[in-house]
């Protein structure tokens, strides 16, 4: 209960400028204007959170998933558990994707 008025809290805040904001921009530029700006902020809207979605799922794919097939198999064959050696290779896939790209 106490994460979610946190969380309604930390959003309040954004949905006043919000409405502060678009009452601005209908009064100065009309309707037209505060369409325009809705449509700006919905586009920014998107593009963050798909920036995000994507930065998430390519890390999944290139980082998560082969480290784990690479904990497999080195925790097969060299005399260490899954456990321990899962973080070398989180390490070790984070510093090749940073090299490749």
């Amino acid at each position: 209960m106490m994460v979610t008025n946190s969380v309604s809290e930390i959003l309040a805040v954004p949905v006043q400028w919000f409405k502060a904001a678009n009452g601005f921009v209908y009064g100065y530029l009309g309707f037209w204007g505060q369409l325009a700006f809705d449509l700006f902020l919905l586009y920014l809207l998107f593009l963050i959170v798909f920036k995000i979605t994507k930065t998430a799922v390519r890390c999944v794919l290139f980082i998560a998933i082969p480290s784990m097939v690479l904990s497999f198999a080195s925790s097969y064959f060299l005399p260490f558990s899954f456990s321990i050696i899962l973080p070398v290779c989180v390490a070790l896939m984070i510093a090749i994707n940073i090299v490749r790209s």
